[in-house]
């Protein structure tokens, strides 16, 4: 959207009265206008765009700068430009989610299944202060179906039946949205059931690697005039689902979610209220789907079986109020965030035994914030945003019995004497920390009498540790999805990370292509990294965990290190005629630290996706090259393994067969290519097929559908 039509749109708010609903709607568009028409988003409109996975969060693979860190098949963790987990804000429908399991076996984007899914959006590069209190490497927005108002006062019955299959795991999943609205109301429920056997890859099969989930929902919305509201409810339940490169796989997810949202538009603006909660509880096991730990004599070793119980409970809100003024908005908001942690590992074969591993641990944010839209001349916006976010964190006293049997020598003896040293350790230090983080952006951008629209953006964006990366006293693997096979103890006293950043982009584009290419540059002081431990208690104890044949010697502490992040990604589309278009997404980051000479750990290679889209009378299809570079900038410090490039070729077409009926076909990896994929980690599980803690390889040729009803 250009300037003038920018310029007509806020002149129609001020002036248009205030008389019904359709206002409230249109007020709600102009809301999303950006100043000069940048393209600072990238979304996958779910019904648009063929998938088979049921990880919403592989649909980033399709986004300029994205990428997936996939620990499991259910268990996506988003990265951007190099960055991923914490570090990237994830919204489901307007609400942060921090799951129960500390190694992100439940990260949030597992709470947005594809099935219900009704967009994906990611912001390209420089976030506004706006969309989330710790954006320090980005902004994900997942958008489910809520259903639509009617245009009368008459109810009508209307909704979407979902089936999809796949033949790299012979999963399925059913799913049935059903709303009943007129110009007023809406009444909506979901249903959704999905699962898998292991998955398929040339050489054999990634046990384990099945899953299990179903979920339910249940929403109501008003609209009257200058009001609207909603109120959603959502059980989300996981079960059996294997996660291969980490130490243990899910029991059970069993997730409640609540969120509700408040609008009121006037003539001089929008205001928006948002609640948001969750009660998520989740267990875990080493024994359950993969072969138990064993003896040398390739016995069940019952001393050695573990299961974990952890929840996390958050509670948000947001209230912003959008202002209509001379030229641009003004944008004031309030928020907060208050999650707690708990997690207790346990033997089944030795109840006595325990570790306290999070003792109710809290993590709670107030931030509040000002961002300014406005026309500095008919071809120059500016965009500007200040935030200032308070984090308390705190942690109850943790405790451990590593010596259940009550012997009096031995090794169990001498691991209950450093867990008590080390529980110790932790309890007498500075629990109880608060930061007081300010994050501001500016973003001026230039439209020419051309096609092209320049861009130049910088920021200084912050984040206050994780609960894991403070918290966690005892060398063990829980670290928020790392995956890199070592333990890690905490560092109560972390200072926030703190990023300075400037992007320089252009968009050019007129209707026959669109060129958006981003450059970006971020320095991270006191960034968060695991570096060798120098705690002697810490050290001993993982090194006797080493010799029982639990976890790898030589320990991490997380550390407040300095990094940088710099590269390029490129969007682009071109129309060859009225029915074939051709796309294709470059991305290039680097990352490395600042203080040693090392590589960041898990950071995307470069990529490059080649589409051929084509849509006639009746049916559309594409193909698809996608390849990867070789993955050579590794980091030693997390003993990281490089990768070869690799080439895959997708295939998929789908066609409207009667009116409202829409089937999909597809094929991935088409030629059944073998490679490994460097964001996927390392094999954690007995597998005859996959040698222990090597790379996990890339999935074989898939086949699949999708069958979709809408009425």
């Amino acid at each position: 959207m250009n300037v003038a039509k920018k310029s007509l749109a806020i002149a129609f708010a001020m002036a248009a009265p205030l008389a019904n609903q359709s206002f409230a709607q249109e007020s709600q568009r102009i809301e999303e206008i950006t100043v000069v028409g940048v393209r600072d988003s990238h979304t996958v409109i779910v019904d648009d765009t063929l998938v088979a996975t049921p990880d919403t969060a592989q649909l980033l693979r399709k986004m300029p700068g994205a990428n997936v860190n996939k620990n499991g098949e259910l268990t996506g963790i988003a990265q951007y430009r190099g960055m991923f987990g914490d570090r990237i804000r994830v919204s489901v429908d307007g609400a942060q989610i921090n799951g129960a399991g500390p190694n992100a076996m439940d990260a949030p984007l597992h709470y947005a299944p594809v099935a219900i899914l009704q967009s994906l959006t990611i912001n390209r590069g420089i976030v506004p202060v706006s969309k989330g209190q710790e954006t320090i490497g980005g902004y994900v927005e997942a958008v489910t179906y809520a259903g639509d108002f009617g245009s009368n006062s008459e109810f009508k019955l209307s909704g979407r039946a979902y089936a999809g299959a796949q033949s790299v795991n012979s999963g399925d999943v059913l799913s049935g949205f059903f709303s009943l609205a007129n110009d007023t109301h809406i009444l909506r429920g979901f249903v959704m059931q999905e699962s898998a056997g292991d998955l398929e890859f040339p050489d054999g099969k990634i046990t384990p690697s099945e899953y299990e989930r179903e979920r339910f929902d249940l929403g109501y919305s008003y609209a009257q005039g200058p009001h609207e509201f909603s109120i959603d409810f959502a059980r989300n339940n996981t079960k059996d689902a294997g996660t291969a490169s980490l130490p243990m796989d899910i029991l059970s997810i069993d997730s409640d979610l609540f969120r509700s949202r408040y609008t009121f538009t006037s003539n001089s603006g929008v205001f928006t209220a948002e609640l948001s909660a969750s009660d998520n509880e989740h267990w875990m096991t080493n024994y359950h789907l993969r072969r138990p730990p064993q003896t040398a004599s390739s016995t069940d070793d019952p001393m050695r079986f573990r299961r974990n119980w952890a929840v996390s409970e958050n509670y948000g809100f947001a209230l912003n109020y959008e202002l209509f003024a001379d030229n641009g908005t003004w944008l004031y908001g309030l928020d907060g965030h208050f999650s707690e942690h708990r997690s207790i590992i346990t033997n089944p074969n030795s109840m006595p035994f325990y570790i306290s591993n999070f003792n109710d641990v809290n993590r709670d944010i107030i931030g509040a914030f000002v961002e300014r839209e406005i026309l500095l001349n008919p071809r120059t916006g500016l965009e500007a945003g200040l935030r200032v976010n308070h984090v308390s964190m705190d942690s109850v006293p943790v405790s451990a019995n590593l010596n259940p049997m009550n012997m009096m020598m031995g090794m169990p003896v001498m691991m209950n004497r450093l867990a008590g040293a080390l529980s110790t350790q932790f309890n007498n230090d500075n629990l109880a920390q608060t930061d007081t983080n300010v994050d501001a952006f500016v973003r001026l951008s230039y439209e020419t009498n051309g096609d092209a629209t320049w861009y130049v953006g910088a920021a200084r964006k912050t984040r206050s540790p994780s609960y894991q990366e403070r918290y966690l006293w005892i060398p063990l693997e829980a670290t928020g999805g790392l995956a890199d096979g070592k333990t890690y103890t905490g560092n109560p006293n972390l200072k926030p990370e703190v990023a300075h950043e400037i992007e320089l982009g252009l968009d050019l584009e007129n209707v026959a292509y669109g060129i958006y290419p981003r450059l970006f540059y971020k320095r991270v002081s006191d960034f968060i990294q695991g570096t060798p431990s120098t705690n002697m208690l810490a050290n001993n104890f993982a090194q006797m965990m080493a010799n029982m044949g639990m976890g790898m010697p030589n320990p991490l502490q997380f550390s407040n290190v300095d990094a940088r992040f710099y590269g390029l990604d490129i969007e682009s589309n071109f129309t060859i005629n009225e029915a074939v278009t051709l796309r294709a997404i470059v991305n290039i980051v680097r990352a490395d630290r600042r203080d040693i000479n090392d590589n960041l750990y898990r950071v995307s290679p470069d990529n490059f996706l080649l589409a051929l889209d084509y849509r006639g009378s009746g049916w559309t299809g594409s193909i698809e090259s996608v390849t990867y570079a070789d993955q050579d900038r590794i980091s030693v410090t997390n003993s990281e393994l490089s990768t070869d490039g690799y080439s895959l070729i997708n295939l998929m077409a789908r066609s409207e067969i009667i009116e409202g009926v829409e089937v999909s076909i597809g094929a991935e990896n088409l030629l059944d290519e073998s490679y490994l994929d460097h964001l996927a980690a390392y094999n954690r599980a007995f597998n005859p097929d996959i040698a222990a803690r090597s790379r996990m390889p890339g999935l074989g040729r898939n086949f699949y559908t999708r069958v979709m009803w809408n009425f």
